[in-house]
């Protein structure tokens, strides 16, 4: 019996002796995953920090392309509108040029043009040689395909009054057509800008023709009632009933 209580009080004071540590160990266990997930958790908070500064950014970035893209929009539509109504006044320009014209064409009398002379006896065509605007529209007028190939595709020179202009708006080209004898006829010389005329344009309600230079000066070339002689090639008479040159030059 008494070797049954000593048994029994060893077992106890063992147990006893053996509790102790076991518990520090389990509570070093606990502070240690206690401590694991604090820093995975100080390192989530880190990387959600991060990835909404970055939001922010990509935000700030989104606002300043946008609102970039609305003023490039709000410029190309002003431009737009700016073209649009260059456009209109010029457009308005030819109608009011148009109309003058066509008031002061009827308020002229016909021109009494000379008698023109037989084709079949006039002399070769030369580089060098005048013909007069009024004889050019009669023999197109009396006799399209004998004057046809006379004069088409030929280089000389043609005589006239400057009647009126037609300016391009896209091409660097300008249109001086002369008077005619015949209202359903016309002589229309094309020319081409030189380099140093940045545009050409009529002044005086259509009735001057002037060239701006690049440098911004402004020269009068032509006016309406001037005689000129203009060489150019003939292409011959048109559906509108033009007589065409083209590659003109002013000579005097």
């Amino acid at each position: 019996m008494r070797a049954r209580m000593f048994a029994a009080l060893c077992l106890t004071a063992v147990l006893l002796s053996v509790a102790p540590p076991a518990r520090a160990a389990e509570d070093s266990d606990a502070l240690r995953q206690k401590d694991a997930e604090v820093q995975r958790l100080r390192r989530s908070l880190e990387q959600a920090e991060k990835e909404l500064e970055q939001l922010r950014r990509d935000n700030e970035r989104l606002r300043q392309q946008q609102g970039m893209q609305q003023r490039q929009q709000a410029g190309a539509e002003a431009a737009r509108r700016e073209q649009e109504l260059k456009r209109l006044r010029e457009e308005n320009q030819r109608l009011r040029q148009a109309r003058e014209r066509s008031a002061r064409d009827a308020a002229r009398p016909p021109r009494q043009a000379q008698p023109a002379r037989p084709l079949a006896g006039l002399p070769p065509l030369t580089p060098d040689t005048v013909v007069e605007a009024d004889e050019l529209v009669a023999h197109f007028a009396s006799d399209p395909v004998a004057a046809a190939a006379r004069y088409g595709k030929r280089t000389f020179r043609v005589q006239g009054e400057v009647d009126r202009f037609h300016t391009g708006l896209i091409t660097r080209q300008f249109t001086v057509l002369l008077a005619s004898p015949d209202r359903a006829f016309s002589v229309a010389c094309r020319f081409n800008y030189i380099d140093r005329y940045k545009t050409v344009f009529t002044t005086q309600n259509g009735r001057v023709l002037t060239a701006r230079y690049d440098s911004g000066r402004e020269v009068p070339l032509l006016e309406a009632g001037q005689t000129v002689v203009i060489a150019g090639r003939c292409d011959g008479l048109d559906k509108d009933g033009a007589i065409e040159f083209s590659r003109c030059e002013i000579v005097k």
